[in-house]
């Protein structure tokens, strides 16, 4: 049986991937292989299926794969840090990257240096649900 931690730590990726598919393949081949409310039929069906094979693989690959796989989670851990980190940044500089130093080449490589670290703080969990070694 699936445990709730498996499920809580792909929910957002599962959201990203989806989310981008859906939005491809609703306006691509949906809409021409059906017409009406069967379109949103075939959204929920390619999400589900998403979910699915996206979480047979993640596991899978974690157990089969570890170093690939604690490489894989350490990016996704970086990609979500960065995304909430611009979201909040924006919110409240209403810039993209709030103005950290003067210079805009090294006030950037500060950011990314911000999000790497707090990316670890997503990663660990996320390996100890994974149960990966850390070292």
């Amino acid at each position: 049986m699936i445990r709730l931690g498996y499920v809580m730590a792909v929910v957002v990726d599962v959201l990203v991937i989806g989310g981008f598919s859906i939005y491809y393949a609703h306006n691509e081949w949906f809409v021409s292989i059906a017409s009406g409310k069967a379109v949103y039929f075939w959204d929920v069906l390619l999400f589900v299926l998403i979910g699915i094979v996206y979480g047979i693989i993640v596991v899978l690959g974690t157990s089969m794969f570890p170093r690939i796989a604690g490489l894989f989670h350490y990016m996704i851990a970086w990609i979500t840090t960065g995304f909430i980190y611009v979201f909040i940044n924006h919110e409240v500089f209403d810039v993209v990257l709030g103005p950290l130093l003067n210079n805009e080449q090294m006030n950037t490589v500060v950011h990314i240096v911000i999000i790497s670290v707090l990316a670890l703080f997503i990663f660990t969990p996320r390996m100890r649900i994974f149960k990966q070694d850390l070292t």
